[in-house]
């Protein structure tokens, strides 16, 4: 591809495929949003001083993902969207006043991650 290609037709599939593949959790409608079936979507080739190149996907001039070394990131306006992406958790408000008082988020134990 060139710097900046816009993808039409039957090429959208792959894209919306690998974005199927990735986010497996994107709902149908979601996927359609993200990668639109009958709309434009645009790709530019970022070349670094350093390292692979990265793809960027448009979707009405907003960054929508990007991806390096073969993975695909969501990108802030993604997570903006969709912020169900992000993984989150619930606390009381005795915690949040202790994390507003700056102290430190030890939740590794309490969510059943080891190291």
């Amino acid at each position: 591809m060139r710097a900046n290609t816009i993808i039409k037709g039957s090429d959208r599939r792959m894209p919306q495929s690998e974005v199927a593949a990735a986010f497996p959790t994107l709902s149908t409608e979601q996927l359609t949003e993200l990668v639109p079936s009958k709309e434009d979507l645009d790709v530019i080739k970022i070349h670094p001083h350093k390292g692979e190149a990265i793809t960027v996907y448009m979707n009405h001039r907003n960054l929508m993902l990007s991806e390096a070394e073969k993975v695909l990131y969501p990108t802030v306006h993604t997570l903006w969207v969709y912020p169900d992406r992000l993984p989150a958790f619930a606390t009381g408000l005795p915690v949040l006043q202790k994390l507003a008082g700056r102290a430190d988020l030890m939740a590794a134990r309490s969510c059943g991650i080891t190291f």
